[in-house]
């Protein structure tokens, strides 16, 4: 694990602020990052163009950022995680090892995602809690706080909870969305 910040710093920045490789290892010759403090890379990260680190970012062994990737404060990346291009986390996201997230994913704060997830829809907060439709292992899961459920565990863990109304209708809106995206509407539900 290396801190990249400290590495960074030796770089030439061009007049808009971003950093210009020098042409290491983890960084194409020509790409242009910004970074916060303290961030530290594991052995073999490859960051695309105009990648924005946060600060405390810590990203796992032949982790691959696409261009555009942008993550906020305190954001931690398990091993072989892949994100495409153009894609935002928020502060304290983690994400689990072999994490695989296509283009255009938008994940808000807090956000944890467990080891082989391959997809995920940031469904906003209900009932103060981040939820997430997510396919984990090859199967379609409801994300809400640190639980993540089948529709029907969710819906049994949460039924009768009157605090957790809106999170009930959550399940229901991820449900019936699952049935309908590409991504899962193959999937059992």
């Amino acid at each position: 694990m290396i801190n990249i910040s400290d590495v960074v710093k030796s770089w030439p920045v061009d007049e808009k602020g971003w950093s210009i490789s020098t042409g290491t290892d983890f960084c194409g010759l020509g790409n242009k990052v910004k970074l916060g403090n303290w961030v530290k890379l594991g052995n073999e990260v490859k960051l695309g163009n105009k990648v924005k680190l946060g600060n405390w970012v810590r990203l796992g062994d032949g982790v691959k950022l696409g261009d555009g990737v942008k993550l906020g404060n305190e954001v931690k990346l398990g091993n072989w995680v892949r994100l495409g291009n153009w894609v935002r986390l928020g502060d304290g996201v983690t994400l689990g090892d072999g994490v695989k997230l296509g283009n255009w994913v938008r994940l808000g704060d807090g956000v944890k995602l467990g080891d082989g997830c391959t997809y995920a829809r940031d469904l906003g907060v209900q009932s103060g809690y981040r939820h997430v439709l997510a396919v984990i292992n090859g199967e379609i899961k409801f994300v809400g706080g640190c639980h993540t459920f089948s529709f029907a565990e969710a819906r049994q863990y949460w039924k009768g909870k009157l605090d957790r109304v809106e999170t009930l209708l959550a399940v229901d809106f991820a449900e019936k969305l699952a049935a309908v995206i590409p991504e899962t509407k193959d999937l059992p539900h």
